[in-house]
Parts: C-alpha cells; sequence; structure tokens
C-alpha cells in the first residue's frame, strides 16, 4: 500500500446497524468477495476523530476498506470522538461479536485494555498505542506505534535546500512524544542541509481544527518563512490556504493537496491503513501477533516518502524546479542510509526547539 492514499475506497453497499447502545456515529460495509452469505470475519474500525478527514481516518478507512475488497470480510466504522464515549463505543462492538476491533491513538487505550480484558476471545488491534511494552501483556492485542523522525528528516532535509529566505515553519496538530520526534528530525533536516536556516515551530492544539492551523502559519509567514511542512491531520488544510494566499511552498503527511495548491510540493506517507490491513490479514491467516508491541517507521514501511509527489513538483515547476530535482536525489541517498543503519536519526521527544536542536546535533 505505498501509494498516496487519494480517497476511501467504497466497495460495497452501506448499511446502518449498529446496536442502539452505542453512542458513535457509525456505519457497517461489507464484501464477503461475491457469495451471498455472511462474512466469515467481521471487523470494526472505532477511531476518535471523523472520517472524511482527507488525513488519518480516511487511510485508516482505506486500509480496512482493501481488506474487505481483498478477504471478504464485514467492516463497521464508528467515530467514537467524546472521550467518555470510548469503552461503551468498544464493548458494543465485541458484544455484536467482532472478530477484531481496531482502535486509534492514546486517547483510547485505557478504554481499549479495558474491554480487551473482558472480552478475552477478541482480538484488538491498538494503533499509535503503547500497551504490550511493559510488564503487563495482553495476549488479544498487538499495539503498534509509530515513529516519523526519520521520514521528516528527509522532509527538512528537502525543506532546507528550498528554502530562500533561510525561514522554515513546522505545524503540529498537538504535543505528543511522535509529532515532536518528528518536528526535531525535521529540524535535524533542515540543520543537516542549510544550517544558516532557521526553523519556526507551533501547535494548533487540535488534528481538527483548518482555522486555527491558518492562523498559525500566517504568523510564520509574517516572519519570513518561506517554506512550511505540516503535520497535522485534518487541520493540514488550513495550512495550505495559508501558503497559498500567501504563495509560499508547502508540505505535508499522508493528504495531497496538489489540485487544491501546486505550490504544494511533497508528502511524507504513513502507513495507518497499511497496518490496518496487516493486521486483518494476520487475523484471517491466523498470525494475529497478540501480547507484542511493534514499530512502524521508515524502515518497515510504517512511513514513506512519496516521491511521486516531490518529482511531480520538480516537473511541473521551472523556478524550484532544478533545485528540487536536486535535493530528490540527495534525500533518497539519506533514505538508503537511514534503512540500512548507517544514518541514525534520534527519537527525540522534547517539545523543538530551534536553538536546542543546532545546539545539541549542530557541529
Amino acid at each position: 500500500m505505498k501509494k498516496r492514499i487519494v480517497s476511501v475506497l467504497l466497495t460495497a453497499a452501506m448499511v446502518m446497524t449498529l446496536a442502539a447502545g452505542c453512542g458513535g456515529k457509525s456505519g457497517s460495509e461489507s464484501n464477503d468477495g461475491g457469495d451471498s452469505g455472511e462474512a466469515e470475519y467481521k471487523v470494526a474500525l472505532v477511531v476518535n476523530q471523523k472520517f472524511g478527514d482527507k488525513a488519518s481516518m480516511d487511510d485508516l478507512a482505506s486500509g480496512a476498506d482493501q481488506a474487505a475488497e481483498d478477504f471478504g470480510v464485514e467492516i463497521a466504522k464508528v467515530e467514537s470522538q467524546d472521550a467518555s464515549r470510548y469503552e461503551e463505543d468498544i464493548r458494543a462492538m465485541a458484544d455484536q461479536g467482532y472478530d477484531m476491533i481496531v482502535t486509534t491513538y492514546a486517547y483510547m487505550t485505557d478504554a481499549t485494555k479495558l474491554v480487551a480484558k473482558e472480552y478475552p476471545d477478541t482480538k484488538f488491534s491498538a494503533i499509535f498505542q503503547t500497551i504490550n511494552d511493559g510488564e503487563e501483556k495482553y495476549d488479544n492485542v498487538w499495539d503498534t506505534e509509530f515513529h516519523g523522525e526519520g521520514a521528516f528528516y528527509l522532509g527538512g532535509y528537502i525543506a532546507g535546500l528550498l528554502t530562500k529566505t533561510d525561514h522554515v515553519g513546522f505545524v503540529v496538530g498537538a504535543e505528543e512524544p511522535t509529532p515532536n520526534a518528528e518536528g526535531n528530525g525535521f529540524m535535524m533536516g533542515v540543520l543537516a542541509s542549510n544550517p544558516d536556516a532557521k526553523v519556526e515551530f507551533s501547535y494548533v492544539g487540535s488534528y481538527e481544527d483548518p482555522a486555527t492551523a491558518k492562523e498559525v502559519t500566517s504568523a510564520m509567514i509574517s516572519q519570513g518563512c518561506d517554506v512550511i511542512q505540516t503535520d497535522s491531520g485534518a487541520s493540514n488544510a488550513g495550512v495550505v490556504e495559508a501558503c497559498q494566499e500567501a504563495g509560499v511552498l508547502c508540505a505535508g503527511e499522508i493528504t495531497d493537496y496538489w489540485d487544491t495548491y501546486e505550490g504544494f510540493y511533497g508528502i511524507e506517507g504513513i502507513g495507518f491503513g497499511d497496518t490496518v490491513y496487516k493486521a486483518i490479514e494476520a487475523m484471517i491467516n491466523d498470525e494475529f501477533v497478540g501480547g507484542e508491541h511493534g514499530i512502524r517507521d521508515l524502515t518497515n514501511g510504517g512511513y514513506f516518502m512519496d516521491w511521486d509527489a516531490f518529482n511531480r513538483f520538480a516537473e511541473a515547476n521551472d523556478e524550484y524546479g532544478e533545485a528540487m530535482t536536486e535535493a530528490i536525489t540527495k534525500a533518497q541517498e539519506l533514505e538508503q542510509q537511514i534503512k540500512d543503519g548507517t544514518l541514525e536519526v534520534p527519537f527525540d521527544t522534547e517539545v523543538p526547539n530551534w536553538e536546542r536542536i543546532k545546539t545539541t546535533y549542530g557541529e
């Protein structure tokens, strides 16, 4: 699935089937491979944000839909946006006999663990969560952590070569360990390619607030930033809008905004959907690795650079084409070094700060 996620695959009729006891918005979708009987496996995707974000939620849904198409599983999708409903919404799907329940992000970890204990025969895939890395193990839970510092290091390296003002911005949805590490990785990449540059950093405070993201980005642009990297889910739309209005370059994670703005020059892909797909595939093949904690990163498909998007920009942009082509060549060399272990980008989870990065990682 190492390709841009451009839309959720709609491969079967949408039927509202969730019991009245579940408070989240939901729909179920099934694909039985052409047979008329019920699907052999049922999977529930219970998420803490809205679908339709053109970002991580849609990527997760796309992975589930692809599994429905390939394996004939029935998929139910539930938006459980209120923290007070997490436990009840997850339990409702377990009560309905779903073979696997996929939950999202650390916000849902406590609820996932609690319901997993109550339903030991139900499998749980905990996306971007930390559950089985301590002494207590959950044999019916496979949890995965995502480390994006390597991919964003490459993004920072490219940004450092594209900026003409030596002033770059990085916008993150919220303060969390992995996004912090991604911000620090980005700054390390900028430092490696352009030590004379400066990087501004800011949180939006939400992955679903384009208006605030636009304000944050506009403030960076007013300070002289001419290249902006965003890492903020559905809030990315506000970053792109601010960059388009100002005529500055921007890049983002997961979502392709090229059709919106041709100054959008590249994408760091995150394999959320790929992780859901692999979890379902493992269950079907009786290879589900419960009780284990995994880390997904640039080396194993958890993150990937969408080089097609970067090359597209290079081919379409006379002003930046040559610089981008050279940046891609060098960044791909660095990518290989990260994958083979000769270049290590630290998982630095402190709040990103340019002066600290220069002091700590500069020559």
